[in-house]
């Protein structure tokens, strides 16, 4: 079932529901108005009871004021032709004695009390409302005690037909307003949920549209400046994250192919120049020391991808444990120390004793040997390159500083990017650099919740640095020594 059918739905029953609740208390309040128009007619009717008293009532408690006579003549007039009493088939009225039989009576009123001689015993104390069901009709009914004849009781009934009638019809009427109303509130529901949802529609059949192959520019943003509006934009931006990501996967692959085609071209020629008939000892084995190296360099290059495609995935969680960084950037400078011997570049490591950090060794190893070999490419002879560490509060900082050339301005937006190189000659490729190598260092960094930067120097060189939030080590308060005794 589709949204706008839902909407439609849910609707359509909040319509119902609110119109019976309101029909039902419009019923109930005419209801009530009637039987308070009838009750009001009724005791009018027990008001006038006293007509019907037959003369012998009055003569039997002493009655004896003047107009008694005209009373009493009054009342033989009603029960014999009837001179004063209501019209048939309205309000009906009996007077009934101590005893319980019936001694007066308006026309149609009938000859049996219309109340049981518990309702008599009860009405003869007080005022009494009934509503009784006889042979099919209802009838509503109203007693009390005759004025000035004590024990007599004065009963005014008339029958409910025409109220129900009335009710019956005001609810007929209802139903069938109430079935319009629900049916145009469900369809203007309808109508309303199509508007408000046609951008969405619309926007599902251009996203619908956009393919690997030809991206969309986007899709149209309303004016409305509402949430269909703000959906949009964030699908635009989804758009755009995701025809990012394609684009650089598919320079990946691009850049990939092209750095492996390379190796393997060459691995190629060596094996098929060691294939050919008459190639001495030393041209095979040089052959062979040829092609290790390029099977070396495919080796590499393929760990260094494998390497990034877990970064990408967050599958290189770092295995956190307290390291001396001064310990960490001498071992680096060591591993360097042969290679810096050859480029006559010297090595240094600054960096507190008792500098130390929660970290991943290892990977934190690997990233200032990336850096340190990056430097040393590029390292002129005579001068230096300096591993150097330092905390600012609690957060590590490891630079790696060398004199060179420094980056081309250019280049510094996209360093840490995979593939990249300056496209200067001075840190063109060298040694068989793919250009992952300080792109495997800004991953290590980020699995730290960190990042890599890089930078020119004020006086010549570049900076590469890794910025470790929250990474130096602080020993718990009872395993700091306590200071010395000062004496005099």
């Amino acid at each position: 079932m589709s949204i706008r059918l839902r909407l439609a739905v849910v609707f359509a029953i909040a319509s119902a529901i609110l119109f019976a609740l309101g029909s039902w208390l419009f019923v109930a309040k005419l209801s009530a108005s009637l039987l308070a128009t009838i009750d009001a007619q009724l005791a009018a009717q027990l008001d006038r009871a006293g007509r019907y008293a037959p003369p012998s009532a009055g003569a039997a408690h002493g009655s004896s004021a003047p107009g008694g006579a005209a009373r009493a003549s009054l009342a033989r007039d009603s029960l014999g032709e009837g001179a004063g009493s209501p019209l048939p088939g309205e309000y009906v009225v009996q007077v009934i004695d101590p005893t319980g039989r019936l001694r007066g009576a308006s026309t149609d009123a009938g000859t049996t009390p219309m109340l049981s001689a518990a309702e008599l015993s009860q009405a003869r104390t007080q005022r009494i409302v009934l509503t009784t069901s006889g042979e099919g009709e209802q009838e509503r009914l109203m007693a009390a005690p005759l004025p000035q004849h004590p024990g007599w009781v004065a009963v005014a009934g008339v029958s409910l037909e025409g109220f129900n009638g009335t009710r019956g019809d005001v609810t007929r009427q209802l139903a069938i307003g109430g079935i319009v109303f629900v049916a145009a509130a469900g369809l203007g529901g309808y109508g309303l949920a199509r508007a408000a949802l046609s951008p969405v529609e619309r926007m599902r059949r251009e996203v619908a549209s956009v393919s690997a192959r030809h991206p969309a520019p986007g899709i149209q943003v309303p004016r409305t400046r509402d949430e269909i509006a703000a959906l949009a934009t964030t699908m635009n931006e989804l758009l755009g994250r995701l025809q990012a990501a394609v684009s650089q996967q598919r320079a990946l692959v691009a850049d990939a192919s092209h750095e492996l085609r390379t190796p393997f071209a060459v691995l190629r020629g060596e094996l098929e120049l060691a294939s050919r008939p008459g190639r001495s000892r030393d041209e095979l084995a040089a052959a062979v020391e040829h092609a290790t190296e390029e099977v070396t360099r495919l080796a590499r290059i393929t760990e260094q991808l494998l390497f990034l495609a877990r970064a990408d995935e967050d599958k290189i969680p770092p295995q956190l444990a307290r390291t001396s960084i001064a310990e960490l950037l001498a071992r680096s400078a060591e591993h360097a120390s042969a290679r810096a011997r050859a480029a006559g570049v010297s090595c240094h490591v600054d960096a507190p004793v008792g500098l130390a950090a929660a970290i991943d060794p290892d990977r934190i190893r690997e990233a200032v040997d990336n850096l340190a070999d990056n430097a040393l490419r590029f390292a002129p002879a005579g001068t230096r390159i300096v591993l150097s560490a330092s905390a600012i509060g609690q957060d590590l900082l490891i630079e790696v500083k060398d004199s060179g050339p420094g980056f081309p301005a250019e280049y510094l937006p996209q360093a840490f990017q995979r593939f990249t190189r300056p496209s200067d000659s001075g840190r063109a490729r060298s040694e068989g650099g793919a250009g992952l190598g300080l792109a495997i260092v800004n991953a290590i960094a980020r699995a730290h919740g960190g990042w890599a930067s890089a930078a020119n120097r004020p006086g010549g060189g570049a900076v590469a640095a890794l910025h470790l939030p929250g990474a130096v080590y602080q020993p718990p308060a009872h395993m700091v020594p306590k200071q010395a005794p000062q004496h005099g």
